[in-house]
């Protein structure tokens, strides 16, 4: 069986103990391989061994310690080390193909370092999210054999950048464990059980997953609440989400978050801020609200929480921005906004889900079938492993020159 090695970013260690999409497409994905023998490869955490094997998934955890960090942050600049510490465990695993996520200099490096190994660049948001140490100069390169991007608009706005170099492109969608994140309708014991621990009990629940921003439009929605609470004042708010990810950071108080606070003791309506939760425990979190609002004001690459919104049976409310689009379709699964910033719209929408339960009922079951039928991580894992399979048989895209070809 032939082996592929997974190169996470060198921020969040693997499983996502501390948060991080990226990582979590790793983990889920590397559990479903059933052709491929996956190999993790990322930063160590405390929590965490430097090496383990879990079922088929070998972990490799490499140390970066607070000199390190120093060294980046003091100098504003990438200095090789963990690239280094990762290309030591290719030596050691000698795996087929190499799958590098957000990372596109650890990719060039690795394409260097490895020029007759199929490297694939991955990337779950765009260029312009990665901190000036990561991200490429404008002009330079990525000579990587794919490049894969986690919705159709990554691709085409990356195809010309960071992609540009490649020889093949492909979508790979993120994905969801639908027996993780089960419908509500199917567990309504567990979903009084989850709203009680709250002291939720009959009210209706708008819910929110993600980091607490105002660019993920937490503002936005709050204000839009106020106008929600003047016609539907037993109406809840549920916000679930720290700042930050990683060690030491999922409790950060921002200057975002001190305002929120001040503007929650002043709300005119129930709001409950749970503060981070992890990943294990996220799909009982989904059991709290009646519809999902996600309002992001940025390009969202294409977040993960719409699908587990979808997979938990709860009607979604998001803006038409970046890549959400291609997961939330108007009147099959939620709404759309028309204007993402626009408070009004946003509150006419949430009072029309919240107390519209036919409509509620039909948007929910539609979700879940949508995320059943394109976006369990058994497919996506199918279609990540048929795309390397392209990679180890060089005849399979036309080309010469990667040494392994592997049948199964």
């Amino acid at each position: 069986m032939p082996t592929v090695a997974l190169i996470g970013p060198e921020l969040f260690p693997i499983p996502p103990i501390r948060g991080g999409a990226a990582e979590l497409f790793i983990d889920r994905t590397a559990h479903h391989f059933k052709h491929w023998r996956p190999v993790v490869i990322c930063p160590d955490d405390p929590a965490l061994p430097r090496q383990e094997r879990r079922s088929q998934v070998s972990y490799y955890r490499l140390p970066f310690g607070r000199l390190k960090r120093w060294l980046y942050r003091r100098y504003n600049r990438c200095f090789p080390y963990y690239e280094r510490q990762v290309a030591l465990i290719i030596d050691k695993v000698q795996p087929q193909v190499l799958h590098v996520h957000n990372r596109p200099r650890l990719a060039a490096f690795l394409k260097e370092r490895f020029p007759r190994r199929p490297v694939l660049l991955h990337m779950h948001n765009l260029a312009t999210i990665l901190g000036k140490r990561e991200r490429p100069a404008p002009d330079q390169e990525i000579p990587v054999d794919a490049f894969l991007a986690c919705s159709r608009f990554v691709l085409e706005q990356e195809k010309g950048r960071l992609g540009r170099a490649a020889k093949q492109h492909f979508v790979v969608y993120n994905g969801v464990d639908p027996e993780a994140f089960r419908p509500l309708w199917n567990q309504p014991g567990e979903v009084r059980r989850q709203r009680q621990r709250w002291h939720l009990y009959d009210e209706p629940t708008v819910l929110y997953v993600g980091k607490i921003r105002e660019s993920k439009g937490v503002g936005l929605l709050l204000t839009a609440m106020a106008q929600v609470w003047r016609r539907l004042p037993r109406a809840a708010l549920v916000l679930v989400g720290g700042t930050e990810f990683g060690r030491g950071r999922t409790a950060r108080i921002t200057p975002f978050l001190q305002q929120l606070r001040t503007d929650l003791a002043k709300a005119p309506g129930r709001v409950i801020l749970t503060g981070f939760i992890p990943p294990a425990d996220i799909p009982a979190a989904y059991l709290l609200g009646d519809i999902f609002v996600g309002p992001s004001q940025n390009d969202e690459g294409l977040g993960i929480v719409f699908l587990e919104a979808s997979a938990s049976g709860l009607p979604i409310i998001a803006t038409p921005m970046g890549g959400i689009p291609e997961v939330v379709t108007d009147g099959v699964n939620g709404l759309l906004l028309a204007r993402k910033d626009d408070p009004a719209e946003l509150a006419e929408k949430i009072l029309h889900l919240l107390q519209d339960g036919t409509l509620r009922q039909k948007l929910a079951r539609q979700g879940r079938e949508l995320v059943l039928a394109n976006f369990t991580w058994h497919k996506i894992s199918r279609h990540l492993e048929e795309i390397y399979e392209k990679f180890s048989c060089p005849e399979s895209l036309g080309t010469k020159g990667y040494p392994y070809c592997v049948q199964h």
